[in-house]
């Protein structure tokens, strides 16, 4: 039987083509960005559920400032549940992150905008601003006071309402561990893990995922690569925050990670 050289040709480059793209398919599944922070932000801590604490149709609220307010590792949060546990029918979760704000700012609006919700979760972060906008003054101990006692009391109303609390620790100011922000930012991490500790609560060290991802920057990277000013979060930062976030609700690393 003869076959034409222009229907081989054909067949040819229809095969290179398919092939190409089960190559690019596999290539886009192995590039799963949970999958890398996982391996960049260290073991699972401990303390954290083991199964997830959503009952079908339970909602999330995040309280926060800017962080939350631009919404990132949210949207990531998000896409996991809804392709892990699609039967749970899980809602958006709520974001109620307001840019600038403080602990002392939360405060304030936590009733209306987090309890009055009657969320099942609620995720507090906050201190990078209670750091940050007085980093060229002394560190003052009353400061550190007021922000450990107003982010005791929102833990206290969410409790009180029974509404389960996930603290996210704050995350780093600038991407040089060396820097000022970062060392004071240590004693507002310590005094969210003295809150959970005392209010048997979930916290989240962001502060040290990201420490213990910096260590593994590629020596390629030029500037800032967790986030997009030091501060603000690029894409790994966004998808590190989330990992602590879906950590921090009892979702598995191996579903977090899964293709």
């Amino acid at each position: 039987m003869k076959v034409s050289l222009a229907k081989v040709s054909v067949a040819a480059v229809l095969l290179s083509v398919s092939m190409f793209s089960l190559y690019a398919a596999d290539a886009a599944v192995s590039e799963n960005p949970f999958a890398k922070a996982i391996g960049l932000a260290g073991a699972r801590p401990k303390g954290v559920p083991k199964a997830l604490v959503l009952k079908q149709g339970e909602s999330i609220v995040a309280i926060g400032d800017s962080i939350t307010q631009a919404g990132g590792y949210l949207t990531d949060s998000d896409a996991v549940l809804a392709k892990e546990y699609p039967a749970l029918k899980i809602p958006k979760i709520v974001n109620v992150g307001i840019s600038g704000q403080k602990a002392e700012d939360l405060v304030g609006r936590f009733q209306n905008d987090v309890v009055a919700r009657k969320p099942a979760v609620v995720t507090l972060s906050i201190g990078i601003n209670d750091v940050w906008h007085r980093v060229g003054a002394p560190h003052d101990a009353a400061v550190l006071k007021a922000y450990k006692d107003n982010v005791a009391k929102m833990v206290t109303m969410a409790q009180e309402a029974k509404i389960k609390v996930i603290l996210l620790t704050p995350t780093l100011i600038t991407e040089n561990p060396a820097d000022e922000g970062n060392k004071r930012l240590v004693m507002y991490v310590d005094a969210m893990k003295e809150i959970a500790a005392e209010k048997k609560c979930v916290v989240i060290d962001l502060h040290d995922m990201f420490l213990t991802a910096l260590k593994k920057k590629p020596a390629d990277v030029q500037g800032n690569w967790l986030t997009s000013d030091g501060v603000h979060m690029a894409p790994m930062g966004d998808t590190i925050m989330a990992l602590g976030v879906l950590r921090g609700l009892g979702v598995p690393d191996a579903k977090i990670g899964a293709k």
